[in-house]
């Protein structure tokens, strides 16, 4: 027995005897009266999709069944049983995997890929020469939790013809797609047969939330029967009865649907185990074990994993006789278990013979996976082969896509309530009820989970057995003293393990160290005659030095491939960031204002990275330490808004976003210079699902730049922090240098203190308007609160002249005919007094004003008969005099800046009421539906601000 061998016995003998004293104390946690206070209770539908085909939301409290709308059947698989075709399919509804029935010498298999992976992989072909076609349907409808009606169908198929009655944010978005399959032999073409299956797009439920999870609930997988329990308390919730078996189960959240897991359970085991917990005063300890579940519906047979007690029947699956597939009389057949449900007759001549394939409905032993593979043709795609070498017949049966709780796969469940103790899973509902899984086929895999599970469980104890503590102070002192007792002794043994390996290791030689500690060298820098240094296929000069960073690195120009590029030298301390930056760049560089990255070396004691050469910073640029380039400040605010927009949609947080962080390119043939994100050394990838990363690594950012929830640490860090440095980019560059937060010295405190000033704005007033609006919502102290990259590129900040004028004429078409009761026009005419300036008619010159009153009359303070003068001049410019025509300009530029200049608000306005019906067909290319904008809080601030002086003479 070695040496480490012995420390990890200890350390599994002292975690076990912290989880017996522990557990003591855990059995009675329930009668200590909690003084906390009580969760807020979750309002969110329970949303269950039957078998049928049926939506029913119920209420999670009380399971009130709150209404039920019809949809598709999950699964359909038509079947002739007067020409009944053997092989036949066998659908599981819950994740569409599939199994094959073949032959009465044949078990039924479980094919190694689902329904979906056939779509994703046809057209193909499996080994048993089976082909394969499928296609793939998406849709997607709004569902209002309230009354459960449906609307605004959005697919390829079908697109709804009404606008709902209710209002989109009351409304839920769910995408549902449709699976289809059809299989033909390849040996006999008459043999087809088709499957489909339905799909709801659902979000994981977080681990967190999935901790604090309070309902088990358990599912019949041959009725529509749900029992709902307490997780906790182990306490019977309610029950109610849908008629058809329940698939999945989701919350109706504002965000779209979450999943909710779910436990099949036979008939009879459902309501043996709600049996037990309605007699609370009695433990009570159910062993179930994992069935397949074969039955029927309307549309097909189905087949679903469940659980099943040990007095229920099971029918054997032999690879060594018929799978009841054949007649009754045949020797070989095999005989049901004797059980309760699903039983048999004894005698054979009781039952007719019937030389026709039959298949007994009931639960099944686990099948094993078939042996047929899938063939794909090749495509220059990706895509790789599914294949079932990943998989066994000693795991079959234990993977279920939303059932967390049961996952025969892991050794543990997701709420850590599940301990493997020779080869047994137990889920405890409260303290008096524990479910015991049987798997004899259970891995090595069993003394992972053997451990977390013990661990989980002494940490959770050990918070409870606290809790309950009168001296709580001693307490944990005596559990501090022990705990470094024990960290102490892991101390020495790490020591002695090390001491122990140097001195093995002391004969090698010292020119291992020659490679630097992460990463292997990959050249040897030479100094070239003209004073250059080459590392590889980097060459730079030492003395053209273009920048330095923090850590020791420097920036210089070089050359790669004939190409002129900076040379980034990074010393061995920060690889690390190296590393990060490197493969960033390589994920997102396709983008134009991304950095492109060419080319990674090492020597002995450096990294050199070759990025593209640029001639300046934004820094450089707005203080006038470069050339100035033809470089328009909305236009550079554009190009860099799109360049963290790409970055944004990989997934990525800059989280350095500065102007010493953007850079302007050198010119292309055409004078061209394009605006790119750099410096992606503290860069992070988000998980794949996941909206927000913690912050382990400690405040990350430059000084000034950094978003407030970074520095008080209260959320979780999203892209909105690169959208709060980047509304403090946007006021730098519009003002010419200034910070919105003020000041080096007071910058950091006033963040932390929402203190900003935009008073600097340099440009028209209206314009001025604009950008105030949008700055104000990026440097928001409430990061929900900030618009996201793509909704800020939409913003009327950068729109041209001729955008503008169609925005508002498209309003004015808009209201023209509506009722003065219809929503569009009272909430246009909200604040109308502040937009118009009380009469706006008091602002336009003579000749204008003369033209309008020809051909009807205006009301001065209606926003709409603003818009409608402005709309009317400008179709019929050509019929004004030549002084009105010379005061309106005569391009689009001129013409809206004549009545922006004397309605700073207006467009503003406009453009914020509108937001309510920008899912209409003539308004979303104007929105971007991630993000809607507030109104202005405060209209007589912005007036005082916005609005020059009129001669109101005219």
């Amino acid at each position: 027995m070695t040496r480490d061998f012995k420390w990890t016995v200890k350390c599994e003998v002292i975690i076990l005897f912290v989880h017996l004293l522990t557990s003591v104390s855990t059995a009675e946690k329930f009668s200590y009266q909690s003084t906390d206070i009580a969760n807020e209770p979750d309002n969110r539908l329970l949303l269950f999709s039957t078998l049928d085909g049926y939506l029913v939301g119920v209420e999670q409290q009380t399971g009130a069944i709150r209404w039920k709308i019809k949809d598709e059947p999950v699964v359909s698989v038509p079947l002739d049983h007067n020409n009944l075709v053997v092989p036949f399919f066998l659908p599981d509804p819950k994740d569409g995997s599939l199994y094959v029935v073949g032959n009465p010498k044949e078990p039924i298999k479980k094919l190694s890929f689902t329904i979906p992976q056939l779509v994703a992989s046809s057209p193909c072909r499996s080994s048993d020469g089976i082909l394969y076609t499928g296609k793939k349907a998406d849709s997607l409808f709004m569902l209002n939790p309230k009354t459960g009606n449906k609307h605004r169908v959005f697919g390829w198929d079908t697109t709804a013809s009404t606008c709902p009655k209710e209002s989109p944010g009351n409304s839920v978005y769910v995408g549902r797609t449709q699976y289809s399959i059809i299989m033909m032999d390849s040996q006999n073409l008459e043999r087809k047969w088709n499957v489909s299956f339905y799909d709801y797009s659902a979000n994981p439920m977080s681990k967190e939330h999935l901790n604090n999870y309070e309902l088990a609930i358990f599912t019949s997988s041959s009725s529509g029967k749900i029992t709902c329990m307490n997780r906790i308390r182990g306490s019977y919730v309610w029950d109610i009865d849908l008629e058809s078996p329940v698939v999945a189960a989701y919350l109706l959240d504002p965000s779209g649907l979450v999943a909710v897991p779910t436990t099949s359970l036979a008939n009879h085991t459902l309501s043996h185990l709600t049996s037990y917990l309605d007699e609370p005063s009695q433990p009570a300890s159910i062993k179930l074990y994992p069935t397949l579940y074969i039955g029927e519906h309307t549309t097909g047979l189905y087949a679903i994993p469940s659980l099943v007690d040990e007095n229920l029947v099971t029918i054997t699956a032999s690879d060594g006789g018929p799978l009841l597939l054949g007649a009754y009389g045949n020797p070989d057949y095999p005989r049901p278990i004797s059980g309760k449900n699903y039983r048999l007759s004894d005698s054979p001549t009781s039952l007719q013979l019937n030389p026709e394939p039959i298949l007994y409905l009931g639960h099944y032993n686990v099948p094993a996976f078939s042996s047929c593979k899938l063939q794909i043709p090749y495509r220059n795609n990706g895509r790789q082969l599914i294949t079932d070498e990943s998989y066994s017949s000693k795991t079959a049966g234990k993977r279920t896509k939303s059932n967390p709780w049961f996952d025969f796969s892991k050794s543990e469940d997701m709420y850590g309530d599940i301990h493997t103790l020779s080869h047994r899973r137990k889920m405890s509902i409260g303290t008096e009820t524990q479910l015991s899984i049987d798997d004899e086929n259970d891995t090595m895999d069993d003394d992972k989970g053997f451990k977390k599970g013990v661990f989980e469980g002494t940490i959770k104890n050990l918070k409870l057995w606290l809790h309950e503590q009168e001296n709580k102070g001693l307490t944990i002192l005596v559990i501090v003293l022990i705990g470094c007792v024990i960290g102490m002794f892991w101390y020495l043994q790490v020591q002695v393990r090390e001491f122990q390996q140097l001195s093995q290791h002391s004969s090698k030689s010292s020119n291992t160290n020659s490679s630097t500690k992460n990463g292997l060298v990959t050249a040897v820098a030479e100094e070239l005659p003209n004073g250059l240094v080459q590392v590889g296929k980097i060459t730079f000069h030492p003395e053209e030095l273009l920048g330095k960073g923090c850590e020791g690195t420097f920036v210089y120009k070089g050359e790669f491939d004939k190409r002129p590029v900076a040379v980034k030298r990074i010393l061995p301390e920060c690889f690390t960031f190296a590393d990060r930056e490197v493969t960033l760049l390589r994920e997102s560089d396709a983008h134009p204002n991304v950095v492109r990255y060419f080319c990674t070396e090492q020597d002995r004691m450096f990294r050199y990275i070759a990025l593209e050469l640029c001639q300046a910073t934004l820094h450089d640029f707005i203080q006038k330490r470069c050339p100035l380039f033809d470089l328009l400040p909305l236009e550079i605010l554009k190009q860099a808004t799109a360049g963290l927009a790409h970055l944004h949609s990989l997934d990525i947080v800059h989280r350095d976003i500065k102007p010493q962080n953007v850079l302007l390119s050198m010119p292309n043939a055409r004078g061209e210079v394009r605006v790119m994100i750099s410096d992606f050394g503290l860069c992070k990838k988000l998980q794949m699902g996941r909206m927000s990363f913690s912050r382990r690594s400690g405040i990350t950012g430059t000084d000034g730049w950094i978003a407030p929830e970074i520095l008080n640490g209260n959320e979780r860090t999203t892209c909105a922090v690169d959208i709060f440095s980047l509304g403090c980019l946007f006021y730098y560059v519009l003002s010419d240098g200034e910070h919105p937060f003020g000041d080096t010295l007071r910058r950091q405190a006033n963040i932390l203190g929402g203190d900003w000033n935009l008073e600097s704005l340099k440009d028209h007033r209206w314009k001025v308007t604009l950008q105030k609006t949008l700055i104000t919502a990026m440097i928001s102290e409430k990061p929900q609160e900030r618009p996201p990259a793509i909704a800020v590129l939409n913003h009327p900040m950068f729109w041209n002249g001729s955008t503008i004028l169609n925005f508002l004429q498209d309003v004015s078409d808009r209201i023209e005919k509506a009722q003065p009761d219809d929503a569009v026009a009272q909430s246009l005419e909200v604040d109308n007094v502040a937009v118009v300036r009380n009469d706006w008619r008091r602002y336009i010159h003579k000749d204008i004003a003369e033209d309008l009153r020809k051909y009807r009359s205006y009301k001065g303070d209606s926003i709409a008969d603003l818009l409608r003068a402005l709309r009317n001049k400008r179709h019929h410019y050509r019929e004004l005099s030549l002084d009105a025509q010379k005061h309106l300009g005569n391009n689009p530029e001129d013409f809206i800046n004549y009545w922006l200049a004397r309605f700073p608000l207006l467009l503003t306005h406009v453009w914020t009421s509108m937001q309510l019906h920008s899912d209409e067909p003539n308004f979303r290319h104007y929105y971007h539906p991630s993000h809607k904008f507030s109104k202005l809080s405060n209209y007589e601030r912005f007036e005082d601000d916005c609005i020059p002086e009129i001669d109101e003479k005219n």
